[in-house]
């Protein structure tokens, strides 16, 4: 597992590059830790619906602040877990809906009309639909669900084993990233393997396809310099790179171009 700060380059053999972007899901980044690249267009590790979502988290968050987190942690599983583990995390702002560095980089692009890819097919893709079902019953075996069971002590032993692969922070960066950073970690690995690794290699290829689609995409207009920047969990960011590398048959993604409209970023 690599759960270094630096971004992932890819390189295309047919031009331009893929950036996987470290993120810790609901964690706000420092600024010095934000990327600094000329990007042209940006892949989200989600199906286009997702857009809507964050829409409705962040009208629930004007509503009644915090509301998004304290249900999530109400929720329990390994979502709640890690929220809540998370919250004890110093020095950071932590346990933001919607989710801070993808929403945040998705307005940037809507801002200077930069198209987003998905690389989560939506639901209307049979295929996709076929896999979910396939998925679902994988989680939903017997042994599966008995490690369910057992989810406070797993998250005990992975935490452990994931200290090993901690690395320290950025120089003048909080020193409570390393804390997030295991516990990232820790929620992505046991989600996993709730899940069937045939089914998670699947998944892989497929994002993968899709995100070499929407690069091969903006070389229409980039050529080689053409850059996709793809803000992705950092502990996922191995595995994706794996199936980067191996090529998949290229498939076009889902897009929306951006808008001249203003947004914050």
């Amino acid at each position: 597992m690599n759960l270094d700060w630096d971004d992932i380059h890819w390189k295309d053999p047919d031009g331009g590059t893929i950036v996987l972007h470290g993120i810790l899901p609901t964690v706000v980044l420092p600024n010095g830790m934000r990327p600094r690249l000329n990007w042209h267009g940006l892949g989200i590790i989600a199906a286009s619906e997702e857009v809507e979502v964050w829409a409705e988290e962040e009208k629930s968050e004007v509503k009644d602040a915090g509301i998004n987190l304290d249900s999530a942690i109400l929720n329990g599983g390994l979502d709640g877990l890690y929220l809540e583990m998370l919250t004890w995390v110093e020095g950071l702002q932590v346990g933001k809906f919607p989710d801070p560095e993808p929403r945040r980089l998705h307005k940037a692009a809507v801002n200077h009309n930069r198209p987003v890819f998905f690389a989560e097919p939506d639901m209307d893709d049979e295929d996709w639909a076929d896999f979910l079902g396939k998925e679902a019953k994988a989680m939903t075996r017997p042994l599966k669900l008995l490690r369910i069971v057992f989810t406070s002590r797993r998250w005990r032993k992975c935490i452990k084993r994931m200290r090993k692969h901690v690395i320290e922070q950025p120089v003048r960066e909080p020193d409570g990233l390393q804390a997030a950073s295991a516990l990232a970690a820790t929620w992505w690995t046991l989600n996993r393997e709730n899940s069937d690794a045939g089914l998670n290699q699947d998944k892989d290829n497929r994002f993968a396809s899709r995100l070499q689609g929407s690069l091969a995409k903006l070389r229409e207009d980039h050529g080689d310099e053409a850059l996709l920047l793809v803000p992705i969990q950092q502990a996922y960011r191995h595995s994706m790179l794996i199936a980067l590398e191996k090529l998949p048959e290229i498939e076009e993604s889902s897009s929306l171009e951006g808008s001249s409209d203003k947004e914050e970023e």
